[in-house]
Protein backbone atom coordinates (compact mmCIF):
# COMPACT_ATOMS: atom_id res chain seq x y z
CA UNK A 1 0.00 0.00 0.00
CA UNK A 2 1.28 3.27 -0.92
CA UNK A 3 1.91 6.05 1.61
CA UNK A 4 1.26 8.65 -1.05
CA UNK A 5 -1.23 11.39 -0.71
CA UNK A 6 -2.41 14.16 -2.11
CA UNK A 7 -5.05 17.16 -1.45
CA UNK A 8 -7.96 16.41 -3.95
CA UNK A 9 -9.35 19.74 -3.65
CA UNK A 10 -6.09 21.29 -5.22
CA UNK A 11 -5.74 18.48 -7.57
CA UNK A 12 -9.40 19.33 -9.07
CA UNK A 13 -8.87 22.79 -9.32
CA UNK A 14 -5.58 22.03 -11.20
CA UNK A 15 -6.95 19.55 -13.49
CA UNK A 16 -10.25 20.63 -14.48
CA UNK A 17 -9.26 23.39 -16.91
CA UNK A 18 -6.99 20.79 -18.94
CA UNK A 19 -9.73 18.28 -18.81
CA UNK A 20 -12.58 20.57 -19.63
CA UNK A 21 -9.91 21.23 -23.03
CA UNK A 22 -9.70 17.82 -23.93
CA UNK A 23 -13.62 16.96 -23.64
CA UNK A 24 -14.02 14.73 -20.48
CA UNK A 25 -17.59 14.74 -19.35
CA UNK A 26 -18.26 16.29 -15.69
CA UNK A 27 -18.60 13.59 -14.06
CA UNK A 28 -14.90 11.77 -15.11
CA UNK A 29 -13.33 15.44 -13.60
CA UNK A 30 -12.87 14.44 -9.73
CA UNK A 31 -11.29 11.25 -10.54
CA UNK A 32 -9.29 11.79 -13.55
CA UNK A 33 -7.68 14.94 -11.29
CA UNK A 34 -7.42 12.75 -9.10
CA UNK A 35 -5.53 9.85 -11.12
CA UNK A 36 -3.11 13.20 -12.89
CA UNK A 37 -1.72 14.05 -10.03
CA UNK A 38 -0.72 11.03 -9.08
CA UNK A 39 0.95 10.17 -12.23
CA UNK A 40 2.53 13.45 -12.29
CA UNK A 41 3.81 12.82 -9.16
CA UNK A 42 5.21 9.25 -10.34
CA UNK A 43 6.84 10.90 -13.01
CA UNK A 44 8.86 13.69 -11.70
CA UNK A 45 9.84 11.52 -8.50
CA UNK A 46 13.66 12.07 -9.36
CA UNK A 47 13.28 15.62 -9.26
CA UNK A 48 13.45 15.45 -5.77
CA UNK A 49 16.27 13.61 -5.89
CA UNK A 50 20.07 14.21 -4.77
CA UNK A 51 21.26 12.08 -7.19
CA UNK A 52 19.84 9.59 -9.42
CA UNK A 53 21.98 6.22 -10.90
CA UNK A 54 23.39 6.88 -14.18
CA UNK A 55 22.41 10.69 -14.41
CA UNK A 56 25.01 12.25 -12.21
CA UNK A 57 23.95 15.28 -9.72
CA UNK A 58 20.35 15.99 -10.42
CA UNK A 59 19.81 19.60 -9.50
CA UNK A 60 16.49 21.88 -10.36
CA UNK A 61 17.10 24.53 -12.90
CA UNK A 62 17.34 28.26 -11.83
CA UNK A 63 15.74 30.97 -14.29
CA UNK A 64 18.14 33.54 -14.46
CA UNK A 65 16.91 36.92 -13.26
CA UNK A 66 17.17 38.56 -16.68
CA UNK A 67 15.69 37.55 -19.96
CA UNK A 68 18.24 35.87 -22.20
CA UNK A 69 20.68 35.62 -19.49
CA UNK A 70 22.19 32.20 -18.77
CA UNK A 71 21.50 29.38 -15.29
CA UNK A 72 23.50 31.86 -14.03
CA UNK A 73 25.84 28.24 -13.21
CA UNK A 74 22.67 26.19 -11.81
CA UNK A 75 22.68 23.44 -14.28
CA UNK A 76 20.37 21.00 -15.17
CA UNK A 77 19.99 17.36 -15.45
CA UNK A 78 20.25 17.23 -19.08
CA UNK A 79 17.92 14.66 -19.04
CA UNK A 80 14.53 14.68 -20.30
CA UNK A 81 11.64 12.85 -18.28
CA UNK A 82 9.18 10.62 -20.15
CA UNK A 83 5.58 12.54 -20.32
CA UNK A 84 2.76 9.86 -20.36
CA UNK A 85 0.29 12.29 -17.93
CA UNK A 86 -1.04 13.32 -22.24
CA UNK A 87 -1.38 9.49 -23.11
CA UNK A 88 -2.87 8.41 -19.66
CA UNK A 89 -5.34 11.29 -20.02
CA UNK A 90 -6.31 9.76 -23.94
CA UNK A 91 -7.09 6.09 -22.46
CA UNK A 92 -8.81 7.53 -19.60
CA UNK A 93 -11.29 9.46 -21.62
CA UNK A 94 -11.21 7.22 -24.62
CA UNK A 95 -12.74 4.68 -22.55
CA UNK A 96 -16.20 4.62 -22.30
CA UNK A 97 -16.60 1.66 -20.37
CA UNK A 98 -15.40 3.52 -16.70
CA UNK A 99 -18.52 5.84 -17.56
CA UNK A 100 -20.18 2.54 -15.86
CA UNK A 101 -18.16 1.56 -13.18
CA UNK A 102 -17.07 3.76 -9.98
CA UNK A 103 -13.10 4.53 -10.31
CA UNK A 104 -10.76 5.09 -7.67
CA UNK A 105 -6.83 5.71 -8.50
CA UNK A 106 -4.59 4.22 -6.39
CA UNK A 107 -1.38 5.83 -5.52
CA UNK A 108 0.70 1.93 -5.83
CA UNK A 109 0.68 -1.21 -7.45
CA UNK A 110 -1.09 -2.50 -4.33
CA UNK A 111 -4.38 -1.14 -2.57
CA UNK A 112 -6.99 -2.13 0.25
CA UNK A 113 -9.79 -1.78 0.20
CA UNK A 114 -11.92 -1.15 3.58
CA UNK A 115 -15.83 -1.54 3.53
CA UNK A 116 -18.18 -2.09 6.71
CA UNK A 117 -21.39 -3.81 7.17
CA UNK A 118 -23.66 -3.85 10.33
CA UNK A 119 -25.11 -6.83 11.80
CA UNK A 120 -27.92 -7.93 14.72
CA UNK A 121 -25.31 -9.02 17.62
CA UNK A 122 -21.90 -7.84 18.13
CA UNK A 123 -19.82 -10.99 18.85
CA UNK A 124 -17.25 -12.94 17.95
CA UNK A 125 -18.67 -16.41 16.14
CA UNK A 126 -15.50 -18.08 16.04
CA UNK A 127 -15.28 -18.37 20.09
CA UNK A 128 -18.88 -20.39 19.71
CA UNK A 129 -20.82 -17.04 20.90
CA UNK A 130 -24.88 -17.57 20.93
CA UNK A 131 -26.15 -14.62 18.99
CA UNK A 132 -30.17 -13.77 19.66
CA UNK A 133 -30.50 -13.28 15.40
CA UNK A 134 -29.00 -15.97 13.22
CA UNK A 135 -29.50 -17.25 9.68
CA UNK A 136 -28.88 -20.79 9.73
CA UNK A 137 -27.09 -22.25 6.39
CA UNK A 138 -27.12 -26.03 6.04
CA UNK A 139 -26.80 -28.60 3.73
CA UNK A 140 -30.89 -29.28 2.92
CA UNK A 141 -32.00 -25.52 3.43
CA UNK A 142 -34.13 -25.86 0.29
CA UNK A 143 -36.26 -28.67 1.69
CA UNK A 144 -36.39 -26.35 5.05
CA UNK A 145 -37.28 -23.02 3.46
CA UNK A 146 -40.13 -25.16 1.52
CA UNK A 147 -41.49 -26.34 5.03
CA UNK A 148 -41.06 -23.13 6.30
CA UNK A 149 -43.24 -21.36 3.59
CA UNK A 150 -45.82 -24.13 3.31
CA UNK A 151 -46.46 -23.57 7.39
CA UNK A 152 -46.64 -19.91 6.41
CA UNK A 153 -49.23 -20.39 4.13
CA UNK A 154 -51.35 -22.73 5.82
CA UNK A 155 -51.53 -20.04 8.73
CA UNK A 156 -51.51 -17.22 6.46
CA UNK A 157 -49.28 -15.46 7.83
CA UNK A 158 -47.70 -13.38 4.87
CA UNK A 159 -44.15 -12.64 3.37
CA UNK A 160 -42.47 -9.41 3.39
CA UNK A 161 -38.79 -8.54 2.28
CA UNK A 162 -36.62 -10.37 5.09
CA UNK A 163 -39.55 -10.40 7.47
CA UNK A 164 -43.52 -11.51 8.30
CA UNK A 165 -46.38 -10.11 8.91
CA UNK A 166 -49.87 -10.80 9.98
CA UNK A 167 -48.84 -13.71 12.11
CA UNK A 168 -45.94 -15.01 13.96
CA UNK A 169 -44.55 -18.83 13.94
CA UNK A 170 -42.39 -20.78 16.60
CA UNK A 171 -40.42 -23.62 16.22
CA UNK A 172 -39.05 -26.47 18.60
CA UNK A 173 -35.39 -27.24 17.41
CA UNK A 174 -35.35 -30.71 18.74
CA UNK A 175 -38.34 -32.26 17.22
CA UNK A 176 -39.37 -29.10 14.16
CA UNK A 177 -43.15 -28.75 15.79
CA UNK A 178 -44.48 -25.61 15.01
CA UNK A 179 -47.00 -23.07 17.58
CA UNK A 180 -48.47 -19.73 16.09
CA UNK A 181 -48.21 -18.08 19.92
CA UNK A 182 -44.67 -17.63 22.08
CA UNK A 183 -44.44 -20.47 24.23
CA UNK A 184 -44.07 -19.98 28.31
CA UNK A 185 -41.34 -22.65 28.19
CA UNK A 186 -38.38 -21.13 25.83
CA UNK A 187 -36.02 -24.17 26.00
CA UNK A 188 -35.50 -25.13 22.53
CA UNK A 189 -37.79 -22.58 21.14
CA UNK A 190 -37.08 -20.23 18.44
CA UNK A 191 -38.84 -17.49 16.48
CA UNK A 192 -38.92 -17.93 12.99
CA UNK A 193 -38.48 -14.41 11.41
CA UNK A 194 -38.54 -14.99 7.72
CA UNK A 195 -35.75 -15.70 4.93
CA UNK A 196 -33.15 -13.62 4.40
CA UNK A 197 -33.58 -11.04 1.09
CA UNK A 198 -29.95 -11.95 -0.45
CA UNK A 199 -29.25 -15.36 0.10
CA UNK A 200 -32.62 -16.93 1.08
CA UNK A 201 -30.84 -18.35 4.52
CA UNK A 202 -34.50 -19.21 7.24
CA UNK A 203 -33.44 -16.51 9.84
CA UNK A 204 -34.27 -16.93 13.57
CA UNK A 205 -34.45 -15.33 17.00
CA UNK A 206 -33.29 -16.99 20.25
CA UNK A 207 -34.09 -16.56 23.58
CA UNK A 208 -31.64 -15.24 25.78
CA UNK A 209 -31.91 -14.89 29.63
CA UNK A 210 -31.91 -11.35 30.91
CA UNK A 211 -27.83 -11.14 33.20
CA UNK A 212 -30.06 -9.77 36.56
CA UNK A 213 -27.84 -9.73 39.42
CA UNK A 214 -28.78 -11.12 43.20
CA UNK A 215 -27.87 -9.95 46.38
CA UNK A 216 -24.35 -11.68 46.13
CA UNK A 217 -23.79 -10.88 42.41
CA UNK A 218 -25.02 -14.42 41.98
CA UNK A 219 -26.34 -15.50 38.43
CA UNK A 220 -28.47 -18.99 38.26
CA UNK A 221 -29.45 -20.02 34.56
CA UNK A 222 -32.75 -20.92 34.11
CA UNK A 223 -33.35 -23.61 31.39
CA UNK A 224 -36.45 -22.31 30.71
CA UNK A 225 -35.49 -18.81 29.78
CA UNK A 226 -33.13 -20.08 27.39
CA UNK A 227 -33.18 -21.54 23.59
CA UNK A 228 -29.78 -23.23 24.25
CA UNK A 229 -28.42 -25.08 26.97
CA UNK A 230 -25.57 -23.98 28.89
CA UNK A 231 -23.11 -26.20 27.18
CA UNK A 232 -22.42 -27.51 23.88
CA UNK A 233 -22.75 -25.11 20.36
CA UNK A 234 -25.81 -23.54 18.86
CA UNK A 235 -26.04 -25.78 16.13
CA UNK A 236 -25.07 -29.31 17.67
CA UNK A 237 -28.37 -28.42 19.47
CA UNK A 238 -30.69 -27.72 16.12
CA UNK A 239 -31.69 -30.54 14.87
CA UNK A 240 -34.95 -30.19 13.26
CA UNK A 241 -37.21 -27.30 11.43
CA UNK A 242 -40.33 -27.41 10.43
CA UNK A 243 -40.46 -31.59 10.47
CA UNK A 244 -37.40 -31.44 8.35
CA UNK A 245 -34.12 -32.62 9.94
CA UNK A 246 -31.11 -30.57 9.39
CA UNK A 247 -28.98 -32.70 7.73
CA UNK A 248 -24.81 -32.26 6.42
CA UNK A 249 -22.42 -29.58 7.72
CA UNK A 250 -24.64 -26.87 8.98
CA UNK A 251 -23.47 -23.15 10.29
CA UNK A 252 -24.61 -20.14 11.62
CA UNK A 253 -24.13 -16.53 10.27
CA UNK A 254 -25.18 -12.75 11.51
CA UNK A 255 -27.84 -11.29 9.87
CA UNK A 256 -26.94 -8.00 8.42
CA UNK A 257 -28.83 -5.09 9.63
CA UNK A 258 -28.18 -3.69 6.19
CA UNK A 259 -29.41 -6.17 3.98
CA UNK A 260 -32.10 -7.47 6.63
CA UNK A 261 -34.22 -4.97 8.47
CA UNK A 262 -35.78 -6.70 11.54
CA UNK A 263 -38.25 -4.18 12.94
CA UNK A 264 -38.99 -6.83 16.67
CA UNK A 265 -35.00 -5.94 17.18
CA UNK A 266 -35.62 -2.61 18.58
CA UNK A 267 -38.97 -2.92 20.14
CA UNK A 268 -37.51 -5.98 22.04
CA UNK A 269 -40.13 -8.29 20.32
CA UNK A 270 -43.18 -6.41 21.33
CA UNK A 271 -46.00 -7.31 18.73
CA UNK A 272 -49.07 -8.72 17.89
CA UNK A 273 -49.38 -10.25 14.44
CA UNK A 274 -45.39 -9.53 13.95
CA UNK A 275 -42.55 -9.19 15.94
CA UNK A 276 -42.19 -5.42 16.36
CA UNK A 277 -45.43 -4.02 14.63
CA UNK A 278 -45.83 -1.52 17.44
CA UNK A 279 -43.36 0.02 20.39
CA UNK A 280 -42.62 -1.51 23.58
CA UNK A 281 -44.49 -0.65 26.70
CA UNK A 282 -42.59 0.71 29.70
CA UNK A 283 -42.51 -2.34 31.25
CA UNK A 284 -41.24 -4.24 28.83
CA UNK A 285 -38.89 -1.94 28.17
CA UNK A 286 -37.43 -1.67 32.25
CA UNK A 287 -37.33 -5.24 31.99
CA UNK A 288 -35.57 -6.52 29.00
CA UNK A 289 -31.93 -5.14 27.36
CA UNK A 290 -31.95 -3.53 24.36
CA UNK A 291 -30.20 -5.12 21.67
CA UNK A 292 -26.91 -4.15 19.90
CA UNK A 293 -25.57 -3.77 16.53
CA UNK A 294 -22.14 -4.24 16.05
CA UNK A 295 -19.83 -3.00 12.75
CA UNK A 296 -18.21 -5.88 10.53
CA UNK A 297 -14.96 -3.99 8.70
CA UNK A 298 -13.72 -6.36 6.16
CA UNK A 299 -11.00 -5.33 3.61
CA UNK A 300 -9.65 -6.35 0.26
CA UNK A 301 -6.56 -6.52 -0.81
CA UNK A 302 -6.07 -5.91 -4.53
CA UNK A 303 -3.13 -5.87 -6.92
CA UNK A 304 -3.21 -4.34 -10.02
CA UNK A 305 -2.18 -6.28 -13.55
CA UNK A 306 -1.14 -5.10 -16.37
CA UNK A 307 -1.85 -4.62 -20.47
CA UNK A 308 0.18 -3.96 -23.08
CA UNK A 309 1.13 -3.53 -27.30
CA UNK A 310 3.91 -2.29 -28.62
CA UNK A 311 4.52 -0.67 -32.54
CA UNK A 312 6.90 -1.43 -35.40
CA UNK A 313 7.74 0.68 -37.80
CA UNK A 314 9.78 0.82 -41.13
CA UNK A 315 12.38 4.30 -41.99
CA UNK A 316 10.82 3.77 -45.54
CA UNK A 317 7.36 2.92 -44.05
CA UNK A 318 7.40 6.56 -42.55
CA UNK A 319 9.08 8.43 -45.56
CA UNK A 320 6.46 6.87 -47.46
CA UNK A 321 3.32 7.58 -46.14
CA UNK A 322 4.14 10.97 -45.19
CA UNK A 323 4.93 12.04 -48.59
CA UNK A 324 1.50 9.84 -50.28
CA UNK A 325 -0.94 10.95 -47.12
CA UNK A 326 1.15 13.72 -45.33
CA UNK A 327 0.35 11.25 -42.04
CA UNK A 328 2.73 11.12 -39.63
CA UNK A 329 2.51 7.66 -38.86
CA UNK A 330 4.61 7.23 -35.84
CA UNK A 331 1.72 9.58 -34.18
CA UNK A 332 -1.20 7.88 -35.74
CA UNK A 333 0.94 4.33 -34.35
CA UNK A 334 0.26 6.01 -30.73
CA UNK A 335 -3.32 6.60 -31.22
CA UNK A 336 -3.73 3.37 -32.82
CA UNK A 337 -2.02 1.69 -29.39
CA UNK A 338 -4.48 4.10 -27.11
CA UNK A 339 -7.04 2.59 -28.89
CA UNK A 340 -6.29 -0.58 -28.68
CA UNK A 341 -5.64 -0.08 -24.68
CA UNK A 342 -8.74 1.38 -23.75
CA UNK A 343 -10.83 -1.25 -26.13
CA UNK A 344 -9.19 -3.94 -23.55
CA UNK A 345 -10.26 -2.15 -20.49
CA UNK A 346 -13.78 -1.53 -22.04
CA UNK A 347 -14.57 -5.27 -22.81
CA UNK A 348 -13.24 -6.35 -19.31
CA UNK A 349 -15.37 -4.09 -17.67
CA UNK A 350 -18.53 -4.83 -19.93
CA UNK A 351 -17.49 -8.99 -19.28
CA UNK A 352 -17.50 -7.77 -15.35
CA UNK A 353 -20.46 -6.58 -15.72
CA UNK A 354 -22.25 -9.18 -17.21
CA UNK A 355 -20.62 -11.60 -14.85
CA UNK A 356 -22.22 -10.02 -12.09
CA UNK A 357 -25.64 -9.75 -13.89
CA UNK A 358 -25.56 -13.42 -14.16
CA UNK A 359 -24.49 -14.12 -10.30
CA UNK A 360 -27.65 -11.98 -9.63
CA UNK A 361 -30.19 -13.73 -12.02
CA UNK A 362 -29.09 -17.23 -10.45
CA UNK A 363 -31.01 -16.50 -6.90
CA UNK A 364 -34.00 -13.93 -8.74
CA UNK A 365 -37.32 -15.20 -8.72
CA UNK A 366 -38.59 -17.79 -11.34
CA UNK A 367 -41.19 -17.23 -14.10
CA UNK A 368 -44.10 -19.79 -13.07
CA UNK A 369 -43.75 -22.50 -13.77
CA UNK A 370 -40.02 -22.91 -14.54
CA UNK A 371 -37.33 -25.25 -12.63
CA UNK A 372 -33.85 -24.30 -11.54
CA UNK A 373 -32.40 -26.36 -14.21
CA UNK A 374 -34.22 -24.16 -16.92
CA UNK A 375 -33.35 -21.15 -14.85
CA UNK A 376 -35.38 -18.69 -16.30
CA UNK A 377 -36.33 -15.71 -14.42
CA UNK A 378 -39.33 -13.54 -14.12
CA UNK A 379 -37.26 -10.64 -16.15
CA UNK A 380 -36.12 -12.66 -18.81
CA UNK A 381 -38.66 -12.64 -21.93
CA UNK A 382 -39.61 -14.78 -24.59
CA UNK A 383 -41.46 -13.77 -27.63
CA UNK A 384 -43.43 -17.26 -28.27
CA UNK A 385 -46.16 -15.53 -25.63
CA UNK A 386 -47.54 -14.08 -28.91
CA UNK A 387 -48.61 -17.19 -30.11
CA UNK A 388 -49.88 -18.75 -27.20
CA UNK A 389 -51.63 -15.80 -25.81
CA UNK A 390 -54.22 -12.77 -27.02
CA UNK A 391 -54.07 -12.49 -30.23
CA UNK A 392 -53.70 -9.00 -31.95
CA UNK A 393 -50.33 -8.83 -30.49
CA UNK A 394 -47.92 -6.07 -32.29
CA UNK A 395 -44.29 -5.47 -32.33
CA UNK A 396 -44.92 -1.72 -30.58
CA UNK A 397 -46.40 -4.46 -28.05
CA UNK A 398 -43.64 -6.68 -27.49
CA UNK A 399 -41.50 -3.95 -27.41
CA UNK A 400 -43.73 -2.80 -24.48
CA UNK A 401 -43.34 -5.84 -23.07
CA UNK A 402 -39.44 -5.59 -23.00
CA UNK A 403 -39.83 -2.21 -21.52
CA UNK A 404 -42.34 -3.76 -18.74
CA UNK A 405 -39.44 -6.23 -18.22
CA UNK A 406 -36.47 -4.07 -17.88
CA UNK A 407 -38.35 -1.67 -15.50
CA UNK A 408 -38.96 -4.94 -13.24
CA UNK A 409 -35.14 -6.10 -13.74
CA UNK A 410 -34.54 -1.89 -12.55
CA UNK A 411 -37.06 -2.09 -10.10
CA UNK A 412 -35.58 -5.46 -8.53
CA UNK A 413 -31.88 -3.81 -8.01
CA UNK A 414 -33.25 -0.60 -6.10
CA UNK A 415 -35.11 -3.54 -3.94
CA UNK A 416 -32.31 -5.83 -3.40
CA UNK A 417 -29.53 -3.74 -3.82
CA UNK A 418 -30.63 -1.05 -0.91
CA UNK A 419 -28.71 1.54 -3.38
CA UNK A 420 -31.25 2.79 -5.99
CA UNK A 421 -32.80 1.93 -9.97
CA UNK A 422 -30.38 0.77 -12.73
CA UNK A 423 -28.62 3.73 -14.37
CA UNK A 424 -27.69 2.36 -17.62
CA UNK A 425 -28.11 -1.34 -19.59
CA UNK A 426 -25.69 -2.64 -21.82
CA UNK A 427 -26.55 -5.09 -24.88
CA UNK A 428 -26.60 -5.19 -28.76
CA UNK A 429 -27.38 -3.21 -31.75
CA UNK A 430 -30.40 -5.66 -32.34
CA UNK A 431 -32.14 -4.82 -29.15
CA UNK A 432 -30.65 -1.64 -29.17
CA UNK A 433 -32.90 -0.59 -32.19
CA UNK A 434 -35.96 -2.10 -30.50
CA UNK A 435 -35.67 -0.21 -27.43
CA UNK A 436 -34.78 2.85 -29.83
CA UNK A 437 -38.39 1.94 -31.44
CA UNK A 438 -40.87 3.19 -28.48
CA UNK A 439 -42.42 5.65 -27.15
CA UNK A 440 -40.14 7.40 -24.57
CA UNK A 441 -37.32 7.03 -25.62
CA UNK A 442 -34.56 9.89 -26.05
CA UNK A 443 -31.46 9.60 -28.51
CA UNK A 444 -28.15 10.36 -26.50
CA UNK A 445 -27.50 14.09 -27.49
CA UNK A 446 -23.63 14.14 -26.81
CA UNK A 447 -20.85 12.94 -28.72
CA UNK A 448 -17.69 12.69 -26.70
CA UNK A 449 -14.23 14.09 -28.90
CA UNK A 450 -12.64 11.12 -27.66
CA UNK A 451 -14.33 8.15 -28.46
CA UNK A 452 -12.33 5.52 -30.17
CA UNK A 453 -13.63 3.21 -33.30
CA UNK A 454 -14.91 -0.09 -32.00
CA UNK A 455 -15.64 1.72 -28.44
CA UNK A 456 -18.60 0.73 -26.76
CA UNK A 457 -21.06 3.63 -27.16
CA UNK A 458 -24.10 5.11 -26.13
CA UNK A 459 -27.17 5.27 -28.36
CA UNK A 460 -30.17 7.35 -25.95
CA UNK A 461 -32.19 6.38 -22.64
CA UNK A 462 -35.23 5.54 -21.78
CA UNK A 463 -36.78 5.68 -18.22
CA UNK A 464 -34.07 7.30 -16.77
CA UNK A 465 -31.91 4.29 -17.58
CA UNK A 466 -28.82 5.21 -20.51
CA UNK A 467 -28.57 2.36 -22.93
CA UNK A 468 -25.27 1.42 -24.37
CA UNK A 469 -24.42 -0.75 -27.53
CA UNK A 470 -21.54 -3.34 -27.27
CA UNK A 471 -20.52 -3.54 -30.78
CA UNK A 472 -18.43 -7.06 -30.07
CA UNK A 473 -21.94 -8.68 -28.90
CA UNK A 474 -23.32 -10.92 -31.99
CA UNK A 475 -26.95 -9.93 -33.19
CA UNK A 476 -27.98 -13.09 -31.82
CA UNK A 477 -27.08 -12.62 -28.77
CA UNK A 478 -30.08 -11.15 -27.11
CA UNK A 479 -28.96 -10.10 -23.46
CA UNK A 480 -29.40 -7.14 -21.62
CA UNK A 481 -27.35 -6.07 -18.39
CA UNK A 482 -28.63 -3.71 -16.36
CA UNK A 483 -26.48 -1.96 -13.73
CA UNK A 484 -25.77 0.87 -11.26
CA UNK A 485 -22.72 3.22 -11.24
CA UNK A 486 -22.14 3.45 -6.95
CA UNK A 487 -19.17 5.19 -5.48
CA UNK A 488 -16.71 3.25 -4.67
CA UNK A 489 -17.67 2.70 -0.84
CA UNK A 490 -20.60 1.62 -1.63
CA UNK A 491 -21.11 -1.92 -3.04
CA UNK A 492 -20.29 -2.97 -7.29
CA UNK A 493 -17.63 -2.84 -9.36
CA UNK A 494 -14.71 -0.30 -8.83
CA UNK A 495 -11.99 0.48 -11.60
CA UNK A 496 -8.72 0.98 -9.65
CA UNK A 497 -6.44 3.18 -12.39
CA UNK A 498 -2.52 2.76 -10.94
CA UNK A 499 -0.33 4.12 -14.21
CA UNK A 500 -3.11 4.06 -17.25
CA UNK A 501 -0.06 4.47 -19.49
CA UNK A 502 3.72 3.34 -19.49
CA UNK A 503 5.23 4.00 -22.59
CA UNK A 504 8.91 2.75 -23.78
CA UNK A 505 10.10 4.15 -27.01
CA UNK A 506 13.59 3.18 -28.28
CA UNK A 507 15.00 2.31 -32.40
CA UNK A 508 15.34 -0.89 -33.52
CA UNK A 509 19.16 -1.81 -34.38
CA UNK A 510 17.15 -3.72 -37.22
CA UNK A 511 15.41 -1.17 -38.95
CA UNK A 512 16.67 2.02 -37.36
CA UNK A 513 13.18 3.10 -36.91
CA UNK A 514 11.10 4.16 -34.11
CA UNK A 515 9.65 1.32 -31.85
CA UNK A 516 6.59 2.10 -29.32
CA UNK A 517 5.71 -0.19 -26.32
CA UNK A 518 2.31 0.87 -24.58
CA UNK A 519 1.29 -0.34 -21.19
CA UNK A 520 -1.38 0.17 -18.71
CA UNK A 521 -1.35 -1.17 -14.94
CA UNK A 522 -4.73 -1.25 -13.45
CA UNK A 523 -7.74 -3.23 -11.72
CA UNK A 524 -11.07 -3.89 -12.33
CA UNK A 525 -12.63 -5.89 -8.78
CA UNK A 526 -16.27 -6.45 -7.38
CA UNK A 527 -16.56 -4.35 -3.82
CA UNK A 528 -18.43 -4.76 -0.78
CA UNK A 529 -21.14 -7.20 0.26
CA UNK A 530 -23.25 -8.59 -1.90
CA UNK A 531 -21.89 -6.22 -5.16
CA UNK A 532 -23.51 -8.53 -7.21
CA UNK A 533 -27.04 -7.42 -6.45
CA UNK A 534 -26.34 -4.31 -8.18
CA UNK A 535 -26.74 -5.76 -11.29
CA UNK A 536 -29.16 -7.85 -13.58
CA UNK A 537 -29.13 -9.73 -16.72
CA UNK A 538 -31.95 -10.75 -18.96
CA UNK A 539 -32.27 -13.14 -21.57
CA UNK A 540 -34.68 -12.47 -24.35
CA UNK A 541 -35.38 -15.24 -27.18
CA UNK A 542 -36.92 -14.07 -29.74
CA UNK A 543 -37.39 -17.42 -32.53
CA UNK A 544 -40.02 -15.54 -34.50
CA UNK A 545 -38.09 -12.03 -34.35
CA UNK A 546 -41.45 -9.96 -33.12
CA UNK A 547 -38.49 -7.73 -31.72
CA UNK A 548 -37.08 -6.59 -35.38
Amino acid sequence: MSNLRIDKTKAVKKWTPVLENMGVSAERVEWMSEMAEYQSINENAYVNAANVAGMGAVLNPVIGGLAGSTMQGVDGSGDLGQNLLPVSMKIAGQTIGLDLVAVKPTPGPKIDLVYVDFQYDDINMATNERPQIFKLNALNNADINVALTDALATNRILQTQGGLTNGRLWNDITDGTLITTEPTDKKSQVEFLGFSRIDGFPMFRAYRQSNTAGQYNYFAFDATLNTFGTTGSMIDQIKNIAGVTVSGTASIELVSALEDHIPGFSANWAGGKAAGDHAMGRQTDDDTYSGVIGPKISSKSVAVGTIEVSSALRRTEIEDIKANTGMDIVQKMESILVNELSQTISKQIVSKIFEMGAMNAETAPLFTGATTSSARTIFDLDTNYVTGGPQGETTHAVQRKLITKIAHASNYIATEGRVGPAQYLITNGGLAAALSDMAGYTINPVKSKLNGQGQLYPVGSINDISIYVDPYMRYNDNRIVLGRKNNPDQPGIVFLPYLLAQSISIISEATFAPRLLLRSRYAITEVGFFPHKQFMTITVTDENQYLN
